[in-house]
């Protein structure tokens, strides 16, 4: 069991760092171009990475959390217990973190492939991973009140209002002519903040021996956040500018010339 968690995760790991470099290729590469297409595919399939091996070590702790993560010594019946029951409470804040980081991503590829169309946004699949990350994300609230952890409350909002905001545009009419363009670039930007959080967390402690404790522990968890949202703003806003949309009035008309962007 812990031989298959280690390869779950090492392949966890490696999706995850390829996906970071994939994110800030289509960053910094011409919007549209072929470097960005297959750049933004890249980012996707690693994003599909992450889901699965996250979901595939939420199972195993939750199988047998003793066999995945093994205490360093001895410990009585009442220690293991407790222990385990620690180890369990983890899973559903590993499966938060794939559904924030997936429902993101999928949105933003989802609403590339159908740009004009929010009725084929409206699928399923698409609607059952965002209520998930709602229902996920009010989980988290619960056990971080009941565990007084503040990492769980931290990230608690992203899910409700990345889930909620995500149902909703697929179910209003477009406002302008590129709201698809704006939305896909949040949602993308989204994705990157939770590839960029992870890392904090996890890729730097383990890479370069970095290692946060006490209050200032909780700042790598949120730092991504509190960045990545503002600059999304800020891009939103500087495309606006450039498409000279002001985002008052509901249009249906195609995209603009020259503004065309898709995945294949």
């Amino acid at each position: 069991m812990l031989t298959s968690y280690q390869a779950v995760l090492a392949l966890h790991i490696v999706a995850g760092l390829i996906g970071l470099a994939a994110f800030w290729t289509p960053a910094v590469a011409r919007k549209g171009g072929a470097v960005h297409r297959r750049a933004g595919r890249i980012f996707f399939y690693c994003t599909c990475g992450i889901a699965l091996t996250g979901l595939a070590m939420a199972t195993l702790v939750l199988i047998d959390p003793l066999a995945v993560k093994p205490p360093s010594g001895s410990l009585s019946d009442e220690q293991a217990t407790a222990y385990t029951v620690r180890l369990r409470l983890f899973a559903p804040f590993l499966i938060y973190l794939v559904l924030i980081t997936f429902a993101p991503v999928y949105h933003g590829v989802r609403v590339l492939e159908t740009r004009q169309a929010p009725h084929l946004l409206r699928t399923p699949f698409h609607t059952s991973v965002n209520i998930a990350a709602i229902l996920m994300a009010l989980v988290m609230i619960g056990l971080g009140v009941w565990m007084r952890q503040p990492v769980f409350l931290g990230l608690s909002p992203i899910g409700i209002l990345a889930g909620w905001g995500q149902l909703r545009f697929a179910r209003r009419p477009y406002r302008t002519r590129m709201a698809w363009w704006y939305e896909h670039m949040g949602a993308m930007i989204g994705g990157g903040i939770a590839f960029h959080t992870a890392f904090l967390v996890l890729g730097a402690g383990r890479l370069f021996g970095i290692s946060i404790s006490g209050p200032w522990a909780i700042v790598p968890w949120l730092l991504p956040t509190i960045i990545g949202v503002p600059a999304a703003i800020l891009w939103v806003r500087y495309y606006r500018l450039r498409f000279k949309e002001d985002g008052s009035r509901t249009v249906a008309a195609k995209p603009a010339r020259g503004a065309a962007y898709h995945s294949s």
